[in-house]
């Protein structure tokens, strides 16, 4: 999918994401679309599952926007990727809303503090132990330098701050 079309098929998609992640009943699922959004359109992420996504952190957060130059994000930041996927026949559909939120320091110490959870299109919620570990095994990688943060290609970053 092309970029352009990538932006056309979240624009047809954006009101089945927001009224699938409403069903969670979580208070951020209303207010995220408020959030700095750092992609310039959804980009394909192989580390989501190959899935197109749109990146926001809350204002707590903003220092995101510096990239790799952001240092360690405070306590109360929450990032997040909301998804949707392009089947084989060309059908959109709703993917997970990824949930990364960084808690006071020594929490999670295993994960720089940050915890993981994600939205599923029926509005159920992940936030187990196997996720825990399947998420931070990837964004572990991404190294304390960057406190597991990973960004999101170039030519699809929003400039701020």
């Amino acid at each position: 999918m092309s970029d352009a079309e990538a932006a056309a098929a979240f624009d047809c998609i954006e009101g089945e994401l927001t009224a699938a992640y409403a069903m969670s009943g979580v208070a951020l699922t209303a207010k995220y679309r408020g959030w700095m959004r750092y992609s310039t359109h959804p980009y394909l992420s192989d580390a989501h599952g190959l899935r197109y996504v749109n990146n926001y952190t809350n204002e707590v957060g903003r220092d995101y926007g510096n990239y790799e130059e952001a240092g360690d994000m405070p306590p109360g930041t929450v990032a997040i990727k909301e998804s949707f996927l392009l089947s084989a026949d060309g059908r959109i559909g709703v993917g997970p809303l990824f949930i990364m939120e960084k808690h006071a320091a020594g929490t999670f110490p295993g994960r720089r503090d940050w915890s993981y959870s994600m939205i599923l299109p029926n509005g159920a919620i992940q936030d187990d132990q196997a996720i825990q570990k399947f998420c931070n095994d990837c964004h572990i990688i991404a190294g304390d330098e960057d406190d597991n943060m990973m960004f999101l290609p170039d030519e699809y970053r929003v400039g701020v701050n």
